[in-house]
């Protein structure tokens, strides 16, 4: 289980692009470029990709499963949820 002590979120609303996230691991680790998007089953995240393959929609950073990917999508949603309302 990840430790992630912290997201943060920068709203874009653009069609189904909800917003940007960055999360801090265990007050350690910074992973930054991470979008929310909204899609006709639910929400889904998509990882920050390598610049110098970008073409190609090679990611820089990801969860190796899919209890790491699920934990760090409820997060950001739970986070940008909370934005919403204030």
């Amino acid at each position: 289980m990840l430790n992630i002590t912290e997201v943060r979120i920068k709203p874009i609303n653009k069609g189904n692009f909800l917003c940007y996230a960055s999360i801090l691991l265990d007050n350690s680790l910074v992973i930054d470029g991470i979008e929310l998007h909204d899609g006709e089953k639910g929400r889904y995240i998509y990882m920050p990709l390598n610049p110098k393959r970008r073409k190609t929609r090679k990611n820089s950073s990801y969860p190796i499963n899919n209890e790491a990917r699920e934990q760090i999508l409820k997060n950001i949603s739970d986070e940008y949820d909370k934005e919403l309302e204030e």
